[in-house]
């Protein structure tokens, strides 16, 4: 086996190498140990895209990886890759046991933040500190403070005095103080806020994965025959006999494969496979 990276797989830049690096070591090593590979999914990493492009799309010029290439990038964010990856890192061996636990441990901190911010409501006490929005306190009194993060005009910064009197645990670590706040901290908080305000198409970007799950789900077997599905065209049958998708996601994924060829090739699963049931029961 030999497992490449860089410029020789087709693409150009160091970032573009270094995933490739990283991705070609780990499953080295883990052939090496008769271990199973460790393969991303586009929905959770940019190294995923960039290595599936270049599986299924090849390149014509030298690749690089634009964040416009990613179907879900409010998934594929700064402060949310540690909880993407992380988990992998862990069963391949490159996350130690101390590492863990403070991932875990932050992890428990997010999870604390946002429902304190989505459990309590605002009172009139605590529009009072919050110059920002204390103009319109009559009409925001009684939400919650996660509802209150929602509007335009609010930031997760402003309730930092009520978050301190709703759960003051979340702010006892070194280099917090009244009037600063660790660089750790800060990202902590403004990754909750971000999940907060941005709720509503992250939940429908959610909807959109699961329909590609599940369209995951369905592979093409090995056996089935390109040339026999009508209505293929001959152009269309050549490209998916040299790539042979392993699912139906996949065969979407390639270019000039289309929504209607992909439904054929559904269809024709079904028919090739009574098919194969028939002749086997024949003889």
């Amino acid at each position: 086996n030999l497992f490449l990276a860089g410029q020789i797989n087709g693409t150009s830049g160091y970032e573009e190498a270094a995933c490739q690096g990283l991705m070609a070591g780990i499953n080295a090593a883990l052939r090496v140990k008769r271990e199973a590979p460790l393969i991303l999914d586009r929905t959770e990493a940019y190294t995923a895209i960039l290595i599936d492009d270049l599986i299924s799309k090849g390149t014509n010029e030298p690749y690089r990886m634009f964040t416009s290439r990613a179907e879900f990038r409010l998934h594929l964010r700064i402060d949310n890759a540690d909880r993407r990856l992380t988990s992998h890192g862990r069963r391949v061996g490159l996350i130690s046991d101390a590492a863990w636990q403070e991932f875990l441990a932050k992890q428990k901190r997010l999870e604390l933040m946002a429902r304190v911010l989505q459990e309590s409501k605002l009172t009139s006490e605590m529009a009072q500190r919050i110059p920002e929005i204390n103009s319109a306190v009559s009409a925001l009194v009684g939400q919650t403070l996660a509802q209150l993060l929602k509007r335009p005009e609010v930031n997760i910064e402003q309730l930092l005095p009520a978050l301190r009197e709703l759960n003051p645990t979340l702010f006892e670590r070194d280099g917090t103080s009244a009037s600063s706040l660790p660089a750790e901290l800060r990202n902590e908080l403004k990754s909750v806020e971000t999940e907060i305000k941005y709720e509503g198409y992250l939940a429908q970007q959610q909807r959109a994965i699961d329909r590609l799950k599940k369209a995951e789900q369905r592979s093409i077997p090995e056996w089935f025959d390109y040339r026999s599905v009508s209505g293929l065209s001959r152009e269309m049958q050549e490209t998916l006999l040299k790539i042979r998708p392993r699912t139906l996601a996949h065969a979407s994924s390639i270019p000039g494969v289309t929504p209607a060829a992909v439904s054929l090739v559904n269809v024709y699963i079904e028919i090739q496979a009574r098919r194969r049931e028939q002749a086997t029961t024949a003889v």
